[in-house]
């Protein structure tokens, strides 16, 4: 085939993408994605009705770059849509910007290699631990509805166990499937670390509030024992969990240690090193 032949049959399926209307899911942002002869185009969503919104809409083309919203596809529609790729079982784990982090519902499913969670757009009526039917259209997955073959209790029961900050070895449910237990141990030690980020966060904070570094701490029951360093010189405090307030300082302050919290004690730690005074303690 010539190249202008190839030239010429693009521009005809262009212009008659032009006069068409299409059917598309629209995320935040207002683009879509459609494929011309082959080839894969963004065209931005611009004007009214509601351009800026996530959801599947029927857009006319205005140009090759740009669309424009023009009414609601019916539920039929959408699933027509969504019938033309293939179906892929997913457990939906946790709500991300946007969209779900799901996990496959299907180890063993040699069709598409998942590790880890992916993507989910479009969620609607779902609920952490369900598993869900979405399509991959090659590039993203699209929810179409909950499994109605599994037996919605199942995600309650994972849901109530996350409330209650039940480890996953802690699960006790004799029906939960591989494939949930490792859905359930994924969130279950995003929380941990999100956790641990966060008390990280307010310990640095406390300290560099008076001037010191935070090298490391170990969590405990109740507490937390904090090593930093003030003005080069390396300390470790004993601080309550709830509101850092101190003990055990790790010198002796005379029985006063709880007057303090980690960020006032600095400040003793670093006028006793100038005059001299501190005496460390175990």
């Amino acid at each position: 085939m010539s190249v202008s032949h190839l030239l010429d049959k693009m521009e005809a399926a262009e212009e008659a993408f032009l006069k068409a209307e299409f059917l598309a899911p629209v995320l935040a942002g207002g683009s879509v994605r459609v494929r011309i002869a082959g080839l894969i185009c963004t065209l931005r969503v611009v004007g009214d009705p509601e351009p800026g919104e996530s959801g599947w809409a029927i857009l006319r083309p205005l140009a090759l770059d740009r669309a424009q919203v023009v009414a609601r596809p019916s539920p039929i529609q959408v699933r027509d849509y969504l019938e033309l790729f293939p179906a892929v079982r997913l457990i939906l784990a946790r709500h991300a910007e946007g969209c779900w982090l799901a996990m496959p519902a299907r180890a063993g499913d040699s069709r598409l290699r998942i590790d880890g969670p992916v993507p989910v757009y479009l969620v609607a009526g779902a609920e952490a631990f369900q598993q869900v039917l979405a399509r991959f259209d090659g590039q993203t997955f699209w929810f179409q509805e909950v499994d109605r073959r599994r037996n919605p209790a199942v995600a309650a029961y994972l849901r109530e166990a996350l409330a209650a900050e039940t480890p996953p070895a802690g699960l006790r449910r004799p029906t939960l499937t591989a494939e949930e237990r490792d859905a359930y141990g994924w969130v279950y030690g995003a929380i941990e670390a999100a956790q641990r980020d966060r008390l990280e966060g307010r310990l640095r904070e406390a300290l560099a509030h008076a001037g010191a570094q935070m090298a490391s701490y170990v969590e405990r029951e109740d507490s937390y024992t904090v090593t930093y360093t003030v003005d080069g010189r390396l300390h470790r405090s004993t601080v309550r969990r709830d509101d850092l307030t101190v003990l055990a300082a790790g010198i002796c302050l005379a029985g006063q240690d709880r007057r303090f919290d980690l960020a006032s004690l600095v400040g003793v730690l670093r006028e006793g090193a100038q005059g001299r005074r501190l005496v460390r303690v175990d």
